[in-house]
């Protein structure tokens, strides 16, 4: 990627996060320091520049978090791996996580974006159909077990966040939030015995 497109995609990603979805392409090119012919050189509308916004937020928080995953663990331990990884993430990029729940919540997102979104984490609904099929989690498809796992994590980004807790309270409060999770997808909860 070159340097200016670079400048536009983080100077949308600080203005989407201060100013929600519906700011200019006027105001991105300012705050990127180009001109408005530069953006539209890069971007051709202001769709396309949404899409590669949420697509390089997405790609970089999914090469963050799946860094620290290894696959051939037990399905408890990539989960939970990723649960503490993303609860990082989030802290550590809260204007990135900003922009990506204003784009998802905009209904602004081309359904490219979406698709390439869902292809990011195909080895995580790979790990969770494994486990169902040898009977360790309940058969519930995985996207949906997906969708619940963003909704909670989102909800305790936004309440760990409210509450100012420090890094330390913060990584507590995921930790037990996905015990409790953990009990609601696992066939037996016995691997959480002397889980700390």
């Amino acid at each position: 990627m070159n340097t200016k497109k670079r400048q536009i995609i983080e100077a949308a990603i600080r203005l989407f996060a201060q100013d929600g979805g519906g700011v200019s392409t006027a105001a991105i090119a300012k705050e990127a320091g180009v001109s408005n012919g530069t953006l539209f050189n890069h971007f051709e509308t202001k769709q396309m520049l949404i899409d590669e916004v949420y697509i390089f937020v997405k790609r970089n928080m999914a090469d963050v978090i799946l860094s620290y995953v290894d696959f051939s663990a037990s399905v408890f331990d990539v989960c939970f791996t990723q649960w503490i990884a993303f609860a990082h993430w989030s802290y550590d990029h809260l204007t990135e996580y900003r922009t990506m729940n204003v784009l998802n919540a905009s209904q602004l997102l081309g359904e490219t974006a979406h698709q390439y979104a869902e292809e990011l984490w195909v080895p995580m609904y790979d790990k969770l159909k494994d486990a169902q099929q040898i009977g360790i989690l309940h058969p519930t498809s995985p996207e949906l077990i997906c969708i619940n796992v963003q909704s909670y994590l989102h909800a305790l980004v936004a309440y760990t966040n409210r509450k100012q807790y420090s890094r330390h309270e913060r990584e507590e409060i995921f930790r037990e939030a996905f015990r409790v999770f953990w009990r609601g997808i696992a066939m037996s909860t016995s691997c959480l015995d002397g889980f700390d």
